[in-house]
């Protein structure tokens, strides 16, 4: 069974290559719907299931992975990638579907994988997959193709070019995955089916047994790139002129002209999600309304002392998306998706020059850039001390006594609420210098901090657990 998946995945990526030509761009699908998918679909039709109403909306989990080369350029760019989820969910809201993202997004730097083969892309999706999600991988060519997905590794793959937002791409190989054909099936890569669908419906039509086996998607014998409206003059078996549907997102119409599914494939896809990849279900994230984060430091520059920028937890955000650029050029100098609150600046700031810190809270059901931080700042090569406003975070909600001090330090946590908690003292400039877990059970409990052995300076104290995060200058004098 599984010699005859790859060999599915290997025609896919020659009959691409053959069909398509021009930049990767104007390339089509990679995906060959395995004869064993079709026979599944016949007997779905021939069920007689009606489509299933999803009330509230099915929501369902993708893992993203980020190919790059491997020096670690040519990644998808986080931008696009949030605003094609968003596009997504509008595409697939008449389906009853809403997809996420499982965090984290997965990135991988692999020459071989960022521009690959179809075996090397086999090879990707099987050693980086994760369980219980739709794993979709962006790389720079998948194999000669806009995108594809392969039955056999049970995982999809998109072209950085075909991956921009207003694409209908991942749209698309999405379809793929949860059951359908083109609308074309049997013309890929220059066939000629043994019975092509006729255009008319009703009696004599064999809509139902040929094709897509749908009969509320028109015959389509286009299987490369077109625009709309159709223009041609082709005719079917009988002589009938046919019109294919420009709208449907699994025929190959240009992206701007595509706009639905039919409601049989609707159906299709509501089914195998339910029996055939019902792993996929799980419980609904929450969907809590975000608001623009307050930067803790810088408050006007950064120094040289202390280059890791940080920022107030906002409640009901998983992730940050987190990017520095040129006060004036809007040229990206660093970008991440993190789920910690504070950014390390990784490049060699420039004194003097401005720079912009751009700040969006996220959480698994809503990437849609609902509100963001933009904050300006200088880059110092002076090292001057941070004054304690620079640093406080949640204020008051942990005592630390006495402070400042020469010799030993504790921490009262008779204001934080029971549980287990991380207690960490950095340098100024971020350095770990003690760790620890504690256990809170509740009433006044105090802990001693180990400050003896430090020198003096300010010291940072943090006290991170259950969704909370406090921060406190420590001031040691001896």
């Amino acid at each position: 069974m599984k010699q005859v998946l790859i060999t599915s995945i290997l025609l896919a990526s020659f009959l691409s290559s053959s069909a398509q030509n021009g930049s990767i761009a104007e390339n089509g699908c990679g995906t060959v719907t395995t004869e064993k998918e079709m026979q599944d679909l016949a007997a779905y039709l021939a069920s007689g299931v009606a489509a299933k109403t999803t009330t509230p909306n099915d929501t369902i989990p993708l893992s993203i992975h980020i190919v790059g080369q491997d020096n670690g350029t040519g990644y998808y760019k986080l931008d696009n990638l949030f605003k094609v989820i968003c596009d997504l969910n509008t595409h697939y809201a008449p389906v009853g579907f809403f997809f996420y993202i499982k965090w984290p997004i997965n990135y991988i730097n692999n020459s071989g994988y960022y521009n690959h083969d179809t075996w090397s892309g086999y090879q990707m999706m099987t050693q980086n997959n994760i369980a219980n999600s739709v794993n979709v991988y962006f790389v720079e060519d998948p194999s000669g193709a806009c995108g594809y997905f392969s039955p056999g590794a049970d995982g999809i793959a998109i072209a950085k070019g075909c991956g921009n937002p207003n694409s209908t791409t991942l749209v698309h190989e999405l379809g793929h995955y949860f059951g359908l054909p083109h609308t074309f099936y049997g013309w890929e890569g220059g066939g000629t089916p043994a019975n092509p669908e006729k255009v008319t419906r009703g009696a004599g039509a064999n809509c139902s047994t040929t094709g897509d086996l749908f009969c509320d998607t028109d015959a389509d014998y286009l299987a490369n790139r077109w625009f709309c409206p159709y223009t041609g003059n082709q005719l079917d078996v009988t002589g009938t002129p046919y019109r294919p549907d420009s709208s449907l997102y699994m025929s190959y119409a240009t992206d701007a002209c595509m706009s639905r599914f039919s409601n049989q494939q609707i159906g299709r896809m509501q089914s195998k999600l339910h029996n055939d990849r019902s792993y996929l279900l799980g419980p609904t994230p929450s969907n809590i309304g975000l608001t623009e984060p307050e930067v803790i430091y810088p408050t006007d520059s950064v120094y040289a002392n202390n280059t890791t920028l940080r920022w107030k937890k906002v409640p009901g955000a998983d992730q940050y998306h987190v990017k520095i650029t040129f006060n004036t050029i809007p040229i990206v100098k660093q970008e991440s998706v993190t789920g910690d609150t504070t950014l390390l600046v990784n490049f060699a700031m420039q004194h003097g020059v401005g720079y912009k810190l751009i700040i969006v809270p996220l959480n698994a059901k809503n990437v849609c850039k609902p509100v963001e931080k933009v904050f300006t700042y200088f880059y110092s090569s002076s090292t001057p001390p941070l004054s304690i406003g620079d640093m406080e975070e949640n204020s008051g909600s942990i005592t630390l006594y006495p402070n400042p001090t020469n010799k030993s330090a504790q921490l009262d946590l008779s204001s934080v609420s029971t549980g287990d908690y991380t207690l960490q003292v950095t340098s100024i400039n971020g350095q770990k210098l003690y760790e620890t877990v504690i256990s809170h059970r509740g009433g006044s409990q105090r802990v001693s901090l180990p400050v003896e052995s430090l020198a003096a300076g300010i010291y940072i104290v943090r006290l991170t657990g259950n969704n909370n995060n406090w921060t406190e200058k420590l001031m040691i004098q001896k």
